[in-house]
């Protein structure tokens, strides 16, 4: 990719129908970079974009509820290199009746049986994507934006969401992947327990998992299951992921040997979100990160950027013991 250093630019949407001051989500948007050294560079911090493969996929990453875009940083920067754009977000908005905290951006309303399926249920993809056809038309990222290949990627609160929304009618969705995230419904929405929410369209899908998932095994209780019988992740790859037709699988799973729901944050945050419901990791956090770059990296560059190597590379890594305790594709 690009000799130059990564750089990121900052942006704000407006969130249609949400009440202020918890009406604005804020972007940064991560790019490659080719310096010249001027001292407008000096003097202003911002380097001109690298041309050189653009126009670039953009990724969207949506955060876990409480957890701060700049966990996700050091994947972002990672995903620059691999040949994409790469957005992070943070909206303060209500995550709960009386609560505020970083979120999503939810409607929770569009989650219930009579709902489901007939509108989105994030509430900022729709102006981040706005956002980011403005800096496309205009300013260092004119032309350099490809935003009929977007992908959604997300963790935990953020990963639901970006599975229940890889819908080809809303969105110009290409791939989508999630980490500690699935898309079995609550039952306090009036959902049957174990209920398992279908993706919306067939799309190249990579679905990971930690072994040691505290946060999510404490939440069983809100989809009226066992936390030692059914694997959440397991079961949205098997039942919730729809079949795409083709000459190689575009569905992957993977579980990761000794990852807890909070592995993938970079650098952790003990102040905020559930992180203390997590046991002691199998395998140090920084391994568990080597683990969640390969595959991701992987995926999109074989099933985004259209790298064949890369695709079989996936199915290498998924099937590494050593870092995957179950791993497939279909």
């Amino acid at each position: 990719m690009s000799g130059g250093p990564v750089r990121c630019l900052h942006e704000a949407a407006a969130v249609p129908g949400a009440a202020a001051p918890y009406d604005t989500v804020h972007l940064r948007v991560f790019h490659p970079t080719a310096p010249t050294g001027d001292e407008r560079e000096r003097q202003t911090g911002e380097f001109p974009a690298d041309p050189a493969e653009a126009p670039w996929p953009v990724v969207v990453v949506l955060p876990g509820v409480n957890i701060g875009p700049e966990g996700y940083r050091w994947l972002a920067e990672r995903w620059v290199g691999v040949g994409c754009c790469v957005v992070t977000l943070a909206l303060v908005g209500e995550i709960m009746p009386g609560a505020a905290g970083i979120t999503p951006g939810m409607d929770l309303e569009a989650c219930r049986p009579d709902t489901y399926g007939t509108r989105p249920s994030c509430t900022t993809l729709g102006p981040v994507l706005g956002a980011l056809e403005r800096l496309g038309r205009a300013g260092r990222l004119a032309g350099l934006l490809d935003l009929d290949r977007v992908v959604l990627a997300g963790h935990s609160a953020g990963g639901t969401m970006a599975l229940q929304n890889a819908s080809t009618d809303w969105f110009p969705v290409a791939a989508v992947l999630s980490y500690a995230s699935h898309t079995m419904a609550s039952t306090m929405f009036g959902w049957p327990p174990g209920s398992v929410l279908p993706v919306p369209s067939a799309l190249p899908t990579l679905v990971m998992g930690g072994e040691f998932d505290g946060v999510m095994a404490a939440s069983a209780v809100r989809y009226g299951t066992d936390d030692h019988v059914e694997d959440p992740v397991v079961r949205t790859f098997d039942e919730g992921v729809p079949h795409r037709d083709g000459p190689e699988p575009t569905a992957h799973l993977a579980i990761l040997r000794g990852a807890t729901h909070t592995s993938v944050i970079h650098p952790a945050d003990h102040t905020t979100a559930r992180g203390f419901l997590d046991p002691e990791p199998g395998r140090p956090d920084a391994a568990v990160r080597h683990t969640v770059a390969e595959l991701t990296s992987a995926f999109l560059a074989g099933h985004v950027l259209d790298r064949p190597h890369e695709r079989a590379r996936l199915r290498q890594l998924l099937a590494d013991g050593s870092s995957v305790v179950h791993g497939r594709s279909r």
